[in-house]
């Protein structure tokens, strides 16, 4: 097989050193034309790839972005819906508020049960303490590259106590983010503010605006409300 490849090849590069040898060789204008055909043809193909590659890059970042908000907006709304209250019990609160500028900046703290089905600890022997009511925020942190630009954060502490806007880890929930704001339910108008504290109780809903860059780099809103079942 390989001495008949040889073969052949040796014989098509006869024939056409037989053809240069006939005609005097190429020509000028000949070689000119081929070399411009052969960078058409490449340019095509690399045209065709640069096309395909930024479509996916796009896709990607498309995917990418909308998985992250809904995300998001599944833990907030989980969160919220959540929200542990008895009337009883003065270190349950929900507070609320959003600055008076033209940036919201909203914040929010309260309690929430956030039950988890799993418990796995190390060491066997050693007691772990877990609880399936937490203490939550929510808030901004302007990210210091970028003026404008804030990080979502979620405080997360694993008990409650008399101090129910601090204490506990943060973790940064979304980025690009341009404003958030809160606003609380109260029978059929909406307020800027919450302190169940003062209230005595909790709003029957929270609706949650929030805006942030896409990877475009163009301003996106979200808005959704959370229902508190307050029943319990």
């Amino acid at each position: 097989m390989k001495k008949t490849l040889h073969t052949a090849c040796g014989a098509f590069i006869g024939s056409i050193r037989t053809v240069i040898r006939a005609t005097g060789g190429f020509s000028l204008l000949e070689i000119m034309v081929a070399t411009a055909v052969s960078s058409l043809i490449l340019l095509m193909v690399y045209s065709a790839h640069r096309s395909i590659m930024s479509a996916i890059h796009d896709l990607t970042g498309v995917a990418d972005f909308y998985e992250s908000i809904n995300l998001t907006l599944y833990r907030i709304d989980k969160d919220i819906s959540c929200a542990y209250y008895r009337r009883e019990n003065k270190d349950l609160c929900l507070i609320g508020e959003n600055n008076r500028g033209t940036v919201s900046r909203g914040r929010l703290n309260f309690v929430t049960i956030d039950h988890e089905d799993f418990l796995i600890s190390v060491d066997t022997k050693k007691e772990v303490h877990k609880s399936d009511v937490h203490e939550v925020g929510y808030y901004l942190q302007e990210d210091t590259d970028s003026p404008g630009i804030f990080n979502l954060m979620r405080r997360e502490e694993h008990h409650y106590d008399d101090q129910p806007e601090s204490g506990g880890k943060e973790s940064i929930m979304l980025e690009n983010v341009t404003d958030i704001r809160f606003e609380f339910r109260q029978r059929n108008t909406w307020t800027d503010t919450w302190d169940s504290r003062k209230y005595r109780k909790f709003p029957s809903a929270i609706r949650v605006t929030l805006k942030l860059k896409n990877f475009r780099g163009n301003e996106e809103v979200f808005i959704f409300t959370s229902y508190i079942n307050s029943t319990r």
